[in-house]
């Protein structure tokens, strides 16, 4: 097993990881300029939108799931250059998930004052946020198809084109903002209607710009309305033996990550506070390693369905060498960056000091971060060894992370910094795991049919 050195294995990296870091930033910029137009309606305004995404975020997770499951599949097809199957696959998750989308969508028609009403008891929020999912709702479908193109496409190594329509979205949908928000150029000021209105119409033009891109422009699997009618029961099975564990790995996990996130709200105003401020660093900071995870997902998919097996473990080595030193790269960014970002901020010294804390742990813990995340959810899940990812994935956060963190910070009144580490233990026991597992080499499966 040795480390790849040819400047073309380098190239492709760069090539799917640059454009998928561009797209990881947009995300961001996404949300973040909501939150920046309607915090300036007021914190009603602002909750209630937040809190309507809060079942959005289910349906979004399911979606990743389902969009990240599918990629296995095509990604090790598009190395055996199988093109029919690729198209019979693309043709069941659109199915797939224009079904989720419409049970979704339903639900959030029929009943989002219930829905609201679990996450709050404010009445005014609840009044609002009942006007904002009505309307969100009907970009569930465009959301949808929107993610799970794009993972079809990222599989086949076909990715600057997210940027390049991610970017007029995120343009389009900061415009509409701006008009529909406060009500310029002459149109209605609808405030937190006017956002939900704004994100339906981005995400229906994005929706557009991708099957014009399908139709006109890709070359690759020229994909048409017909897909939609391509049957094969032995396909149908593969899917569903990959995709479901992955699905069921991401909806567990978003569950563990809220439940992390109630015992940091529990812990004070200034314990979340400082918290916010680390994550936004600790973002930053690995926005490169999940892309270059994304990237190799699909050079190690691509070369399992090629059946090149040794070179696919001189691919996956070298990865897990690259990511480890990125990682460490992140760790001392993080850690030398901690006084002057915090100084940016208007907060008390006490919330500087547990920021300061916080980042401490995550300047150590970001290399298992990195390390955990490339290869559960990117080396070794494009192998097809979904089953131990799943299980690698969340066993130590609900048999470790979590319960110790509620009995550290409200049983033994831990100090926060220590608290911190118990609920981060899990990032060093996933990576030991996975990086066992990759070395053992059981996970390198061909999960594609002649």
């Amino acid at each position: 097993m040795m480390l790849i050195r040819e400047k073309q294995f380098y190239k492709t990296v760069l090539s799917i990881s640059i454009p998928m870091m561009l797209q990881n930033l947009i995300g961001v910029a996404v949300g973040l300029a909501d939150t920046l137009m309607l915090g300036r309606l007021g914190e009603v305004e602002l909750t209630s939108a937040a809190l309507s995404q809060q079942f959005f975020f289910i349906f979004m997770v399911m979606n990743f799931g389902l969009g990240g499951g599918t990629a296995i599949l095509i990604s090790q097809y598009w190395g055996k250059q199988d093109v029919p199957k690729i198209r019979t696959i693309m043709g069941i998750m659109y199915k797939v998930s224009i079904s989720l989308s419409i049970m979704f969508m339903i639900v959030s028609l029929a009943i989002p004052r219930q829905i609201i009403s679990v996450f709050t008891t404010d009445i005014r929020v609840i009044d609002i946020g009942e006007q904002y999912l009505r309307i969100l709702s009907i970009s569930y479908i465009f959301s949808s198809f929107s993610n799970c193109s794009m993972a079809g496409l990222r599989a086949i190594k076909t990715v600057r084109v997210s940027v390049v329509i991610y970017s007029i979205s995120l343009l389009l949908n900061i415009f509409l903002n701006w008009i529909l928000i406060f009500g310029n150029l002459g149109a209605p000021q609808l405030g937190v209607v006017g956002a939900a209105i704004a994100t339906v119409i981005a995400r229906i033009t994005e929706s557009v710009l991708i099957i014009i891109f399908l139709k006109f422009f890709d070359k690759k699997m020229r994909l048409g309305l017909d897909i939609l009618k391509r049957a094969d029961k032995y396909l149908r099975k593969d899917f569903i033996k990959i995709v479901t564990p992955v699905v069921i790995n991401e909806m567990i996990w978003s569950v563990g990550s809220s439940m992390i996130s109630i015992i940091v709200g529990r812990m004070g105003t200034e314990v979340v506070a400082a918290n916010t401020i680390a994550n936004v660093v600790n973002q930053c900071m690995t926005v490169i390693v999940y892309a270059v995870s994304g990237a190799s997902s699909v050079i190690i998919g691509n070369s399992i369905g090629a059946k090149e097996y040794e070179r696919t473990k001189g691919e996956a080595f070298t990865l897990l060498i690259c990511v480890a030193t990125l990682g460490m790269l992140a760790g001392v960014c993080v850690f030398i960056a901690r006084p002057h970002i915090i100084n940016f901020y208007v907060v008390t010294d006490l919330t500087k000091k547990i920021a300061m804390d916080i980042m401490l742990i995550n300047s150590f813990i970001v290399v298992f971060q990195a390390l955990a995340n490339t290869l559960n959810v990117g080396i070794l899940r494009a192998g097809g060894d979904t089953n131990f990812v799943l299980i690698n994935d969340v066993i130590f956060m609900w048999l470790l992370a979590i319960p110790l963190g509620f009995i550290g910070a409200f049983v033994w009144d831990l100090p926060v910094i220590l608290v911190f580490c118990i609920i981060r233990i899990d990032e060093i026991l996933k990576s030991i795991c996975a990086t066992i597992r990759l070395l053992s080499f059981k996970w390198i499966n061909n999960v594609t049919r002649e």
